[in-house]
């Protein structure tokens, strides 16, 4: 917010910076994937944002390349959308809220579980972080809720393709998209883990050129809605 003013009228009025820069999602989808060197420099910018936003409190809960904008000259990003973000304090942060969107939310969401909102955020992040190497949404096949909890029930492992990252970063991704709640890592560690990265990163693996390549991907619209809340054997998503 850059500037507010209550009018004669009495309506109150507030001033936004404009943002001219895509989504993330669109720029995957449409322009390129990522190289290992910007998707670093991504997640670190998100991260960070991610884990102030925890001191505070607040949990996105609904974090995807569609509430990214991303400027490609740059690479800086901005999370926007906080429609379905939860207030929580920060030394309990746990949650029956089970909004978000699907192909981005944690397990132990979907399941209608009590659940740690920051654990489940980090889940989400490691998701996009995903994304945007791969091209898209390791569930990307899943055409329904049922199909999705499914695969979750299998608990198998969902690794990045050894060509597309350096070992360093598919380890810090494993972390992040633990099963566990438990054993993900947090915000705090990742931010330390990604900043020494970032400094390293014209060592690290670059399989792809500085802004990767074009992919193309098969999402399906039934389950890539937000919803707002799932009831067990729904088989379709509410649209936001």
């Amino acid at each position: 917010m850059l500037d507010s003013e209550k009018r004669c009228d009495g309506r109150g009025v507030i001033y936004l910076e404009y943002q001219s820069d895509p989504t993330l999602n669109f720029y995957i989808h449409n322009v390129s994937t990522l190289s290992e060197t910007v998707a670093v420099d991504v997640m670190h910018s998100l991260v960070d944002a991610v884990d102030y936003l925890h001191t505070v409190g607040i949990s996105h809960h609904d974090i995807k390349p569609d509430n990214i904008l991303f400027n490609c000259l740059n690479h800086t990003i901005k999370l926007f959308d906080f429609g379905l973000a939860v207030c929580v304090e920060p030394k309990t942060p746990y949650s029956r809220c089970n909004a978000g969107s699907p192909l981005y939310m944690a397990p132990e969401v979907l399941m209608h579980e009590t659940h740690n909102v920051f654990s489940a955020d980090v889940w989400s992040m490691g998701i996009c972080l995903y994304e945007i190497l791969v091209g898209k949404s390791p569930f990307w096949y899943c055409k329904d809720i049922d199909e999705l909890e499914v695969e979750w029930g299998h608990q198998k492992e969902i690794s990045i393709p050894l060509y597309l990252c350096s070992s360093v970063l598919r380890n810090v991704y494993a972390q992040m998209v633990a099963y566990d709640p438990d054993r993900r890592i947090s915000t705090g560690d990742l931010k330390k883990i990604l900043s020494k990265i970032s400094k390293k990163k014209h060592g690290i693996g670059n399989s792809l050129s500085e802004s990767g390549e074009k992919r193309t991907t098969c999402r399906t619209s039934s389950v890539q809605g937000v919803i707002i809340s799932i009831h067990k054997k729904k088989t379709t998503a509410k649209k936001k």
